[in-house]
């Protein structure tokens, strides 16, 4: 009985790291602020999960809309409450809305790297989470933009 034990408990790791892709932990959901403005936060406009609905910065208020899963390195940044991913489009460039579409592993739009200098950057595309002008105004749509070190901008962080 106690082989079997032993066996079953040291097939548990293995157990679990299959099974993590399905386990949700709200300890990985941010908001996400720019440049440090914590009362400014990434947010889906009208909270409307839908394929196209544009992502913009609004007064940080607790909804589900403003609750984003992401890591730092190469990562998906995927909305709390439905299963939708930020989207550069399917031709990224320079000064493109983004918005959010239904996830897809490996999409390379929803495929962003998470810089240690808190930039969100299209994974081989030289181009960053952006927002326009700087403004901190509701519902400035935030755009990629080509990654530049001093334009804050295009720098994220969490909560």
């Amino acid at each position: 009985m106690f082989s079997s034990l032993l066996m079953m408990v040291s097939a548990l790791p293995l157990l679990v790291s299959s099974c993590q892709d399905f386990v949700v932990s709200t300890s990985e959901y941010h908001t996400i602020h720019p440049n440090g403005d914590k009362t400014k936060c990434l947010d889906v406009r009208s909270a409307s999960f839908q394929d196209d609905t544009a992502v913009q910065i609004f007064d940080c208020n607790g909804t589900p809309a403003q609750k984003w899963k992401i890591s730092r390195g190469i990562t998906r940044v995927q909305i709390e409450a439905a299963p939708f991913c930020l989207d550069a489009g399917s031709n990224p460039h320079k000064a493109v809305g983004v918005k959010i579409t239904e996830c897809y592993l490996n999409l390379p739009a929803q495929t962003w790297f998470y810089t240690a200098d808190n930039r969100i950057v299209l994974e081989d595309k030289g181009l960053c989470l952006d927002l326009p002008n700087g403004l901190h105004f509701n519902g400035n749509q935030v755009q990629t933009w080509p990654c530049f070190s001093a334009n804050t901008n295009q720098v994220w962080t969490l909560d």
